[in-house]
């Protein structure tokens, strides 16, 4: 492979006149240029991105921290975020923690050196105080942890006033609601569960709140989980979980016989592609990823090219999310 040294001998010039054309650290004279870039197209060579970077402070390239790469969630929400950085001319470097604090903090050791120019957070194992010590432009997704970083949510209270109403629409009498096992008030999107029990209690509606560690699970992990429920709990006619355990309680559903939306009402809770794979269109809390990962950018570009102090931008920005109807509710 090429080096500056080759491309430099080629084009009849010192290899420091081709790192300033390289770096743009200085103008050179259009011929010594068109040399220089006629010897690089011969030699086929590629410039060390990473060392440019660190030369100039910039790499034009954002981290995004996600708990499992294969939750549909945040491989929908990543995807998102890499179109939008890729149209901006910026490289997406994503990190699965797999929820474990310890690779979290592993993640951010490695950044703490001059790769990324910022950082998308989807994560929430540490504790708040541990990302207030991350030094580059950053913001959060579902998790507060203070003025320093914006945090981007989806408007969950809304979503399980939502949810609450199609369970009464469908004339439940107990509900079970599948959520995470961390109870750590930060975490914005147990606002669902809470706001859905305060609900269904007032509407004197039976609901019972069932801790997983979701990272656990995959779909054949899940199906077992929504048989063993539905069989030791006959008297549940109501679910309410993320869209890949609601589809395992839909299959499972059917296994055992249960009719829908007569016997047992099923709320999805995310809107990803999941939802719309099968046969029975599942009624759906639609989180808005595509608008959640264009505001995250938004904000951490006005960070990162100092438009705003961090202080100065709204420290969470909560945006609504809909009710796509089907027919797993009545």
């Amino acid at each position: 492979m090429a080096s500056i040294r080759d491309v430099a001998k080629e084009a009849g010039v010192a290899s420091c006149t081709v790192s300033r054309v390289l770096n743009g650290t200085a103008k050179v004279a259009p011929e010594t240029q068109k040399k220089i870039e006629d010897a690089m197209k011969k030699l086929d060579y590629v410039p060390n991105e990473l060392a440019r970077g660190m030369f100039k402070g910039k790499s034009n390239t954002i981290a995004m921290l996600v708990p499992n790469i294969q939750h549909p969630w945040f491989s929908s929400l990543a995807a998102a975020i890499e179109k939008i950085l890729y149209k901006q001319g910026y490289k997406l470097m994503l990190f699965s923690t797999d929820d474990k604090a310890e690779r979290e903090r592993d993640c951010f050791q490695i950044l703490k050196s001059n790769i990324v120019d910022g950082i998308i957070c989807g994560t929430s194992t540490m504790a708040a105080a541990e990302y207030r010590k991350v030094e580059k432009p950053m913001v959060m997704l579902d998790y507060k942890v203070g003025k320093k970083f914006p945090v981007i949510v989806s408007d969950h209270a809304m979503g399980a006033e939502f949810a609450a109403q199609e369970f009464i629409n469908s004339k439940c009498r107990y509900v079970i609601h599948i959520s995470g096992n961390r109870s750590d008030k930060n975490i914005v999107s147990f606002q669902s569960h809470e706001v859905l029990d305060r609900k269904l209690k007032e509407a004197e509606i039976k609901s019972r709140r069932v801790e997983i560690c979701w990272n656990d699970f995959d779909f054949e992990g899940y199906f077992e989980l929504a048989k063993c429920i539905l069989e030791e709990y006959p008297d549940v006619d109501g679910i309410m979980a993320a869209d890949l355990p609601a589809t395992a309680f839909l299959k499972a559903a059917f296994a055992i016989g249960r009719k829908l939306p007569e016997e047992l009402a099923i709320v999805a809770y995310d809107g990803t592609f999941v939802t719309k794979t099968g046969t029975t269109q599942m009624t759906t809390i639609c989180q808005p990823y595509k608008e959640i990962a264009g505001k995250a950018v938004e904000c951490l570009m006005k960070i990162i090219h100092q438009q705003v102090p961090p202080e100065q931008l709204p420290g969470e920005i909560i945006l609504p999310v809909r009710l796509e109807k089907g027919t797993t509710t009545r």
